[in-house]
């Protein structure tokens, strides 16, 4: 598998994604890394890396901040790194391009390039894991592509998402709910009745379902929004933060007024040893990136604050996705799913 890094874009230093990029080939020996960005700098920080048989360089000294407007910067800036890294995909160099940057240059960027993978899709989703009460993973899509979707996107990204699901965890006709805030039917704003009617007559829709059936294993694939569901993935960011305060409060303050016994306990060890834990439990299989399903191309989309974890995790996923040939067994299933429908 041949990657693209966008080490440039993201809030955090270009250092800690190249680290990140450096540490995931320690698990995954036999790939390739571009490294997307100011090429000299690159080298001057890291000139180890000068000979090393999986590192590319690929120069790209321009950079699309996350306040600049999408399509307006694309065209001043080409030769961002996002729209390097879209040559590199649309020139077959790389298999997957990798970004912690504009979202919505990303997309626009994607959409101009790449083209969709069907024509009866108009605009991209993006999808991310959620862990569930008893083991398994919901999937919710969208998350942040799409934040005005219509009733026909949210449909498209019914089938997108059953199809993801499906390639990722080889499970045919995952269930499929509609994000409301009731699961009576009629229920809802006019895009997501409207949305529910179309969703019907896929197999494995069971109709609306709530915030917390992303939680307690009752659905596999939750549809909403892009504004919706990057609501929810910040809130759940946010709730991961507050898990570990509650932790570190409890074993440390807690500790402290229960007398003399907190003497013979070490309780940064143990703090930090079940805060690893939590995290484990909290944490999806495969976070720090969100493919962007719709678009001919395989792009992962991370988070802005993309840490060193978490961009090694995101190529984790790239090559689980690169192994189950993702990108040809998306279009199968999508064609499959539109005649069906």
């Amino acid at each position: 598998m041949k990657i693209g890094i966008d080490v440039e874009s993201g809030e955090r230093s270009f250092q800690e994604l190249v680290n990140g990029s450096i540490k995931a080939l320690q698990y995954l020996p036999d790939i390739e890394i571009f490294l997307i960005g100011d090429v000299q700098k690159i080298k001057d920080n890291f000139p180890e890396l000068v000979n090393n048989k999986n590192i590319n360089f690929y120069n790209a000294p321009e950079i699309i901040k996350m306040n600049e407007k999408p399509t307006a910067v694309l065209k001043l800036k080409k030769k961002s790194t996002v729209s390097a890294g879209m040559t590199l995909l649309k020139n077959k160099d790389i298999d997957f391009f990798f970004t912690p940057g504009n979202t919505g240059a990303t997309v626009v960027a994607s959409i101009m390039n790449l083209g969709m993978i069907d024509n009866a899709i108009k605009r991209p989703a993006m999808a991310t894991f959620f862990p569930r009460i008893g083991g398994g993973e919901t999937l919710i899509i969208d998350i942040g592509a799409n934040p005005e979707a219509t009733d026909y996107d949210l449909y498209i990204n019914a089938l997108l998402g059953i199809s993801y699901y499906s390639i990722l965890n080889d499970k045919k006709n995952p269930s499929i709910g509609i994000l409301n805030m009731g699961v009576e039917m009629g229920k809802g704003s006019l895009i997501t009745k409207k949305a529910f009617q179309l969703m019907k007559n896929i197999p494995s829709f069971i109709g609306n379902v709530e915030g917390y059936n992303i939680f307690n294993g009752t659905v596999d694939v939750v549809v909403c929004s892009g504004f919706i569901g990057n609501v929810i993935l910040k809130s759940a960011e946010a709730m991961k933060r507050y898990f570990n305060y509650l932790l570190k409060h409890f074993l440390t303050v807690n500790f402290v007024k229960k007398g003399i016994f907190s003497l013979f306990i070490d309780k940064n060890k143990l703090y930090k040893k079940n805060k690893k834990s939590i995290n484990s439990k909290i944490l999806p299989k495969f976070y720090g990136a969100a493919p962007l399903l719709g678009v001919n191309g395989a792009v992962l989309v991370g988070h802005g604050m993309c840490s060193e974890a978490e961009l090694t995790n995101a190529i984790m996923l790239a090559n689980e996705l690169f192994k189950k040939n993702y990108l040809e067994e998306l279009k199968k299933s999508i064609k499959k799913l539109l005649k069906k429908d």
